[in-house]
């Protein structure tokens, strides 16, 4: 069991304070300023996203009542609800990389070899990428088509591999650059469940291939003419690259976690990013960029937000798509046929869909609960749900939203933390109270 420790919910961040400060700024600015450049009509969604992921954390906006189990105890706390912004909000992105790395390693990866393989495009055709939402998809299924056709070329067999592509919108320094991270099962099984490894060592024809498909993909729905068309191929360094230098061994779990939350993580840094309030800046860190010739960019607020909500994905559309083995329908015939039972992920083993109970606590159900509370052990090694005072199992017992109540939370909240500094029975709590604001 881990060691018992105060958990202090999140405070405000640099992009929370930043958006607060200059977004109506930039709401003001953006149909003479940035709507050409950007869309015109986004900014409605990402007003939308901008306005929850504000009150993220914030106690004021509603909490939840965690109180011990033990009736002799009277340890109590109040937890914020979060925005689940993903793309914007650091925070409840990154517990949502948590929950995707356990589930890719835990229940989709089968226990085989894989490698990360990274798709890129030359500058000329990354703008299509901007304003037509479908054109991603496509490349996402050209890319599983190439693959499945090396795996069976090389083979001269009908196999079945597995595919996770993440469509990445965003390249350093948030500029635009459409790209594809995929965890591909390097091989693929055949119709008895025999795996074949094929390893691709040089990426240089799978690059070709690619190109010229894409290039003929934008040929015949008229996004390109043939002149054009004939230029790209003509380049000798043509912008488009492959790269499969990540090998992930099919015993590795921390590797498998660790590239999947790559292949889906948030597009800033925080620890990249400075702001200047007075100056009304951001000042952005990161590695030196041959290209660019720097690795230091300084933005204007309203420049820097507009940069960072082009990559917020639209309503409904997801950036991260399963293909063979890894889709729905290929997850569920593999188990019902039980021919690769030997390959499955150790959180599939000998696992069975729960039956329907009535029981409150039934061990799917508090499984299903206890997501937060187990997303921050994970991380923090802290669990949220066992009280630190007595050791007992804590529990959500209510949710509050009226303001009355709020407020009054709040300030024994304050006075706590008051009581708590003069007699030094634990450390300040001035994390919790800043997401107070």
């Amino acid at each position: 069991m881990f060691e018992t420790e105060r958990y202090t919910p999140k405070s405000k961040n640099a992009l929370q304070t930043i958006l607060k400060k200059h977004f109506a700024d930039f709401e003001t600015s953006y149909e003479e300023k940035y709507a050409q450049h950007y869309g015109k009509f986004k900014l409605e969604a990402i007003s939308e996203k901008v306005t929850r992921f504000l009150e993220c954390g914030d106690y004021t906006k509603g909490v939840a009542k965690i109180v011990c189990g033990n009736s002799n105890c009277s340890h109590k706390y109040f937890l914020p609800f979060s925005c689940k912004s993903w793309y914007l909000c650091p925070s409840c992105h990154q517990k949502r990389l948590q929950l995707f790395s356990e589930r890719m390693n835990e229940e989709v990866l089968l226990k085989l070899p894989h490698r990360q393989f990274v798709f890129t495009l030359p500058k000329m055709l990354r703008v299509f990428f901007k304003h037509n939402g479908k054109l991603f998809v496509e490349i996402s299924k050209m890319i599983v088509s190439i693959m499945t056709d090396y795996y069976n070329s090389v083979s001269r067999k009908t196999l079945q591999s597995g595919f996770v592509v993440s469509y990445q919108t965003y390249g350093d320094m948030l500029r635009f650059n459409p790209h594809w991270h995929c965890i591909i099962m390097e091989g693929g099984l055949d119709a008895q469940g025999n795996f074949y490894y094929l390893p691709i060592k040089d990426t240089a024809k799978l690059c070709e291939l690619f190109r010229r498909k894409v290039v003929q993909y934008f040929i015949n729905n008229r996004l390109l003419d043939e002149k054009r068309a004939n230029m790209i191929l003509s380049w000798i360094n043509s912008g488009f690259s492959v790269d499969n230098s990540v090998q992930i061994f099919s015993t590795d779990d921390k590797a498998r976690e660790n590239v999947s939350q790559y292949i889906a993580r948030h597009p800033v840094s925080l620890k990249k990013i400075l702001y200047e309030p007075t100056k009304g800046r951001v000042i952005y860190h990161t590695k030196y960029n041959d290209y660019f010739k720097e690795n230091v960019k300084v933005f204007e607020a309203t420049d820097f937000i507009a940069e960072l909500t082009q990559h917020i994905p639209p309503r409904n559309k997801h950036y991260i798509r399963y293909y063979g083995l890894y889709s729905s329908r290929g997850k569920g015939k593999v188990r019902a046929e039980g021919k690769l039972n030997h390959f499955l992920p150790n959180g599939v083993k000998g696992k069975q869909v729960p039956m329907v109970s009535s029981e409150d606590d039934t061990p799917w159900k508090k499984k299903q609960k206890s997501v937060w509370a187990r997303l921050v052990q994970k991380v923090f090694a802290v669990n949220p749900l066992e009280c630190p005072k007595c050791g007992s199992e804590m529990a959500i017992k209510a949710f509050i939203f009226d303001r009355e109540s709020l407020e009054k939370i709040v300030a024994w909240m304050i006075q706590k933390n008051k009581l708590e500094r003069q007699t030094n029975k634990s450390p300040p709590m001035k994390k919790l109270i800043s997401a107070v604001g």
